[in-house]
């Protein structure tokens, strides 16, 4: 099982988590698409305690039990 939690505008694409069953060479990306999540409003993934911008972590393949965390772009100060 992966665990993906979506965060502030993300919710509405899943609320605040959502469960995945394990697929052969499952990428990030894969669970992205299956979200319908549009890239552009995906600013920071965690991936298993490692994080960074999408076009680094969009094609990291899952494992199971792996947790995803998905950020939209925030503002604040």
């Amino acid at each position: 099982m992966i665990t993906v939690k979506l965060y502030s505008a993300l919710r509405k694409y899943g609320g605040k988590e959502v469960l995945f069953e394990i697929e052969n060479d499952m990428t990030v990306r894969d669970i992205v698409t299956e979200l319908k999540i549009p890239i552009k409003e995906i600013s920071i993934i965690i991936l298993d305690h490692f994080d960074s911008t999408p076009d680094i972590m969009l094609d990291r393949r899952v494992k199971e039990d792996s947790l995803i965390h998905l950020f939209p772009p925030m503002a604040g100060g």
